[in-house]
């Protein structure tokens, strides 16, 4: 049993699908896409996994509260906790709100925190139980127009690196950082081209790229924790 965070669209999207093809069944969580998130299910449904809907406001703890619950009446247990829910949007330096800064750090950092904490019990519980964090190129070599993105999955980084230790060795902890792809509609072309070209493939990954690699960490070796896997085409370390 898996619970997708921000599983209606994009690489929540793609994770489900392919975490069901690999036999599991899944919580599609969502916020404002209620109709993608019913597409999602039923997608997933189409594979022969089971499949249930549950809405929440990740910025909120007593709706993560909420999800975690009903979690545990719908399915009884948790074997995997995907946080992919996420806020990604420009903040230039110098102009960057405040109200902008708190929901970045909200989504991207404090949501994951607040989710594997309730989680914890029904992750142990499992036996098996593992969590999965989305993080990003940008923990490593931050964005300038979006540094409190950048720093916000930095901390993802950290704590994922912490949690493994805190929550071994009865649950494993692991991250995946993508690099450039499904660029936001409002990206700017010039700089979406640059961090394509700032990769060693010289190409833009896809959401599949990263599910699958959700899917090895979920289904294969259960000898790692505390790793942090790029899927970014090189630019790590271009």
């Amino acid at each position: 049993m898996a619970l997708v965070t921000g599983a209606a669209r994009r690489i929540g999207r793609a994770i489900a699908l392919e975490l069901a093809r690999g036999g599991f069944d899944v919580v599609v969580h969502w916020r404002s896409s209620k109709k993608d998130a019913e597409a999602t299910a039923a997608d997933v449904e189409k594979t022969g996994a089971r499949a249930w809907l549950v809405r929440a406001d990740l910025q909120q703890i007593g709706e993560i509260e909420g999800l975690i619950g009903s979690v545990g009446e719908l399915c009884g247990r948790l074997d995997l906790l995907v946080n992919n829910a996420s806020s990604f949007f420009a903040t230039p330096f110098g102009s960057t709100r405040e109200s902008q800064f708190d929901d970045l750090i909200g989504s991207n950092l404090k949501a994951p925190f607040f989710c594997t904490q309730l989680a914890a019990p029904l992750l142990i519980a499992s036996g098996r139980g593992q969590v999965i964090n989305l993080v990003d190129a940008a923990a490593l070599r931050p964005f300038p127009g979006y540094l409190p993105y950048s720093a916000a999955k930095a901390g993802l980084v950290a704590l994922t690196i912490g949690l493994a230790r805190v929550l071994a060795p009865k649950v494993r902890v692991n991250a995946v950082a993508p690099g450039p792809m499904l660029m936001p509609a409002d990206m700017d072309e010039e700089y979406a081209r640059r961090a394509v070209e700032a990769t060693l493939l010289k190409r833009g990954g896809r959401a599949e790229d990263v599910a699958r690699t959700v899917a090895f960490l979920a289904t294969g070796p259960d000898y790692i924790t505390g790793a942090v896997i790029p899927v970014d085409g090189g630019r790590a370390i271009a």
